[in-house]
């Protein structure tokens, strides 16, 4: 076989002219003959080309081959991946489902239907309602002109319908303290001062004509069935801030201990506020101070007792950090910084935006275009509506035939007679609860820091329940609010909370002496944290909130006392963190703080949990139907701090 090399100018063309003769080189035959084609030298005389890409592929084919094997690869890569995820997350969900799981989608799907079917029923209901509200709205305004400042809103009206025995207050207590030294030589009482202080800030800071917080001072009304806000009120600021009433004490003693104290609180707790319980907040102080012994100090308790309709915890515990406490600003400057024209970052902010050039419509368009984190967010908060939508109807069909629990600290009734009690974590000791709780959640992959607290209080529980009755339940439901909405950087006095019902495990608490106390203590752990997952992965957090800030409302107080009525849970929990930095009244630190939070429809037991200044705070109110003195109340606190140090030397044995 004769082959003829020629003067091809690539490669590709070379090939073609080949025939046999590339028939017998792709099957890697042994050739005597050069291969390619021909390159003429300056003598005239001609070689073969080195076998290369160069000299196979022009620079245009190359080009063009390499984009088709590049797109080719990453289309095999992305399909590949689609396919590989596709693959593991139905898998997954395929090999996880159970009867139970199909079950229980098959009764939320039959139970939307039946509401899809009454419906029109339900929203002529809803729509009838509304349109009373506004009759009525329209009604209070003609009959009481400018002084009507609107009916009251979503959650502020679910805690505008209480009952005597019990009233939906917070009450707020923390200490100021004074060495005995310095309070032997002044000529007048600490306590005086402080009246006098917070008198002229409150008056000063949000009782002047411009009021930056006029809800405040404003009265709850009911008046056609529905709650209203009125600015008639004739309390002045020595109504709202006075001083605690004197606490018997014994022949000889000049200060009260904790456990009158306690005694007090137990009674001022339920009781009404100013102009027949029609105003929302008042400020005692307390003119008898307990003695620390070991610091040589006195305490002077603050009291701050706010109706829960104004706000929320946190709106609340900044309304009272924010009114009271000393400011570093002076006065003048914050008059001036109220003055747009002469406030310094509006100049600096006008200036910045001066000196920057004008942007172009494209540049403009561009801004305004969605980034795809905010697409994805809005994808996932409308994917979260409508599951939520679905969910509902099975939701309040759960709700319905849910077990009221069975316990003795569960009541059928409650009195007008409540208990309260405390526990600080204080400066001077060395124990660091916040941080065991810390350590104690990171033991559990996605534990949080409520879910290691509610292990330690359910121990706490099950002794307590198990020294007062021969039956103890496996498990109680208490109530957790959660607030649904980030604060604002300004104070907004509003409700903005939502609150579920959670399943917590009753179990004996840490053994030292059982060799298995760690496994054992993961255990109950992983137990609460699943109920805890449960809960946070359910709608039922935002179907409440839409209950309470949207159909609340619309009801008149006969029909929503009966529709809010709630006798499924035990106990309820409230965890605010609070400031990190303790602020001052008059140069004295506010120490101490706590707070409790009111019964909730026949929840006779709420329980709080205040983190301040680095340290914790725990405060119980519980009424005496179920728990009738101060020691048992404050027992559960203690048994619940103990376990927490058993916590931690379990983790320092691990």
């Amino acid at each position: 076989m004769t082959v003829e090399n020629n003067t091809a100018s690539s490669w590709f063309q070379w090939a073609s002219e080949q025939s046999s003769y590339w028939e017998a080189v792709s099957r890697g035959g042994n050739l005597s003959h050069p291969i390619g084609p021909l390159t003429m030298l300056k003598d005239g005389t001609a070689e073969s080309e080195l076998v290369s890409v160069g000299t196979m592929l022009s620079s245009a084919e190359l080009g063009l081959l390499t984009g088709v094997l590049m797109t080719l690869f990453l289309r095999h890569k992305f399909n590949r991946m689609k396919e590989e995820f596709v693959e593991t997350r139905v898998y997954k969900s395929v090999k996880n489902l159970t009867m139970i799981d199909v079950r229980h989608f098959l009764f939320i799907l039959i139970t939307f239907i039946e509401f899809v079917a009454i419906s029109p029923i339900l929203f002529s209901i809803f729509y009838g309602f509304k349109c009373y509200r506004l009759v009525v709205a329209c009604v209070l305004k003609r009959r009481y002109g400018s002084h009507f400042k609107g009916l009251l809103d979503g959650a502020d009206v679910v805690w505008a319908i209480e009952r005597d025995n019990s009233r939906g207050m917070i009450n707020i207590m923390a200490y100021i303290e004074e060495p005995v030294a310095l309070h032997a030589t002044k000529e007048s009482s600490t306590c005086a001062e402080l009246l006098l202080v917070l008198r002229k800030r409150i008056s000063s800071r949000l009782m002047r004509s411009r009021q930056t917080q006029p809800k405040m001072f404003w009265k709850r009304n009911l008046e056609l069935g529905y709650y209203w806000w009125s600015d008639l009120s004739q309390l002045t600021i020595e109504d709202y801030i006075r001083y605690l009433e004197y606490i018997p004490v014994g022949e000889g003693e000049q200060y009260i201990d904790e456990r009158k104290l306690r005694a007090v609180m137990s009674e001022i707790n339920n009781r009404n506020l100013p102009a027949e319980h029609s105003s929302s907040w008042e400020i005692l102080v307390g003119r008898q101070p307990l003695f620390v012994r070991e610091r040589d100090m006195l305490r002077y308790p603050i009291i701050f007792r706010v109706h829960h309709s104004l706000g929320d915890g946190v709106a609340l515990l900044r309304l009272l950090l924010e009114g009271i406490v000393d400011k570093e600003m002076p006065s003048r400057w914050k008059r001036i910084s109220n003055i747009k024209i002469m406030n310094i970052e509006h100049i600096l902010k006008e200036k910045s935006l001066a000196s920057v050039p004008s942007k172009n419509i494209f540049s403009k368009f561009i801004e305004k275009c969605p980034s795809p984190r905010a697409i994805y967010e809005w994808k996932q908060k409308h994917l979260r509506l409508l599951w939520t939508i679905f969910t509902a109807p099975a939701f309040f069909h759960e709700v319905a035939k849910r077990r009221v629990d069975d316990n003795c600290i569960h009541a059928s009734d409650l009195s007008n007679r409540k208990v309260v009690s405390w526990i600080h974590e204080e400066e001077t000791s060395g124990s660091r609860w916040i941080e065991i709780i810390k350590r104690t959640k990171q033991q559990v992959p996605g534990a949080r820091f409520s879910d290691a607290f509610l292990t330690a209080l359910s121990s706490s529980l099950q002794k307590y329940l198990a020294s007062k009755s021969d039956f103890v339940p496996s498990n109680i439901t208490v109530v957790l609010p959660t607030r649904v909405e980030r604060e604002s950087p300004q104070l907004k006095l509003h409700n903005k909370f939502s609150v579920a019902l959670q399943t917590l495990p009753i179990a004996a608490g840490i053994d030292l002496q059982d060799p298995n106390r760690f496994q054992n203590f993961l255990i109950r752990l992983s137990d609460v944290k699943q109920h805890s997952d449960v809960l946070r992965s359910s709608p039922d957090y935002l179907i409440n909130y839409w209950i309470m800030s949207t159909v609340a409302c619309l009801f008149p107080d006969p029909i929503l006392r009966k529709i809010l009525t709630s006798a499924h849970s035990t106990l309820a929990i409230s965890n605010l963190p609070g400031p990190q930095q303790k602020p001052c009244i008059h140069g004295y630190e506010l120490k101490n703080l706590s707070f409790w939070i009111p019964n909730i429809g026949q929840t006779a037991v709420g329980l709080t949990l205040l983190t301040y200044g680095g340290r914790m705070q725990l405060g119980i109110l519980a009424d005496r139907a179920v728990i009738d003195n101060e020691d048992d109340a404050h027992l559960i606190l203690e048994e619940t701090i103990a376990e927490i140090e058993r916590m931690g030397l379990v983790l320092d044995g691990a």
